[in-house]
């Protein structure tokens, strides 16, 4: 009789382990929620603190110009009035820059939540052999938050890599001579 209460008891305690995983991921655990929570991503090593408020990043690079636009909410659907999306990337060769802020600034959301990133549509570049997909690095949060650290990259590219989270991906339209996408980010204020 006690084998079979040890028995019967593994596979509650297999979806007890299994379900404390899971709870670590508030996209998946709370389904109480409206609005999926954007995930995450990594931070990577090119990160500099201090950025300023900008409402156009590399405004005197070359490069094809890119508008990513949408709403930053929380679980509830709400909007996140004042949201920071603060955007490190590279320019359109694949490279970096680090004086100067070129490519690097917070975008501010307004009252309603809504957002938009102007730039250049960013270059791909190799690291240690591989090559990186196209992407923009962004920490998102309210004004007084935890931040959101993310990546978001676009559809079709080649060299997407083990990174990349489906969810990330953004379909473009181009009008202009201009890329467009949208993408609403859902944070935890």
């Amino acid at each position: 009789m006690p084998h079979r209460v040890i028995i019967s008891a593994v596979p509650i305690i297999v979806v007890l382990v299994l379900g404390s995983i899971l709870w670590q991921y508030d996209g998946m655990q709370n389904s109480d929620h409206l609005c999926t929570l954007t995930e995450d991503n990594a931070e990577g090593p090119y990160y500099v603190a201090g950025a300023p408020q900008k409402e156009k990043l590399g405004q005197f690079l070359d490069g094809k110009r890119l508008i990513i636009s949408g709403n930053v909410v929380d679980a509830e659907c709400n909007p996140v009035p004042g949201a920071i999306i603060d955007v490190w990337q590279t320019d359109s060769d694949g490279e970096y820059h680090f004086e100067d802020f070129i490519l690097r600034g917070k975008v501010h959301a307004n009252d309603d939540g809504t957002y938009v990133v102007d730039t250049v549509f960013p270059g791909k570049y190799s690291e240690a052999g591989q090559f990186r997909p196209a992407h923009l690095h962004l920490k998102v949060s309210s004004p007084e938050g935890p931040l959101l650290t993310t990546q978001l990259y676009f559809e079709g590219d080649e060299h997407h890599d083990w990174l990349v989270k489906s969810s990330l991906v953004l379909e473009l339209h181009e009008a202009d001579g201009i890329a467009y996408s949208e993408f609403d980010f859902t944070i935890v204020p």
